[in-house]
């Protein structure tokens, strides 16, 4: 529950800020914050669905967000809580699962993003998209397609290390949290 409050707060607070100023792709900070905070928890706490409960709590206290109420948000911490639970699940919560759950933390954000795009313009917003990357990259030795995929692996990669980072600060205070083994499942 603590750690659900944390990261619910967090989203609450910085991931309404970041909205309010129209930061592109403020997911991706907020799903490094949330691969950080669950890699931490199930790395002190691991039992299963434990995950999915953190994800719960923190959807639950988004509601009470200072913009409103807001649909993809809400979706998006419930799936990344999802998506690390099966990571976890699967894999126990050493630093390649940590790692691993953060990279489909913020691929989900990018994915998502992408989505709504294509539910609320069809895909005429591709079409209004394409110009504008040729343009820009006529000087350049690299497609655009490829440019697009290099830049979204370097931004799913931050929350994938935000990940890593949780799990090693769980390792961190192993010591202080008597009868707790970290990574096991």
């Amino acid at each position: 529950m603590v750690f659900g409050a944390l990261w619910g707060t967090v989203e609450m607070t910085a991931g309404g800020l970041l909205h309010a100023l129209h930061v592109p792709f403020s997911g991706i900070p907020m799903a490094a914050v949330g691969a950080a905070t669950l890699a931490c928890q199930r790395a002190l706490c691991p039992a299963r669905g434990i995950t999915l409960t953190t994800g719960g709590v923190a959807a639950g206290l988004k509601v009470f967000s200072m913009g409103g109420v807001y649909l993809n948000p809400l979706l998006a911490l419930l799936m990344e809580a999802l998506l690390a639970e099966c990571v976890f699940c699967l894999f126990g919560a050493g630093f390649f699962a940590a790692g691993l759950s953060g990279f489909l933390m913020g691929l989900w954000s990018l994915v998502q993003g992408l989505l709504t795009l294509l539910l609320l313009y069809g895909v005429e917003w591709m079409d209004a998209f394409a110009p504008v990357l040729s343009r820009r990259t006529t000087s350049l030795p690299l497609s655009p397609l490829i440019l697009v995929s290099l830049g979204g692996i370097l931004l799913v990669c931050i929350p994938a290390s935000g990940g890593v980072l949780g799990s090693w600060a769980a390792r961190r205070v192993h010591g202080a949290v008597p009868g707790r083994s970290v990574g096991a499942d």
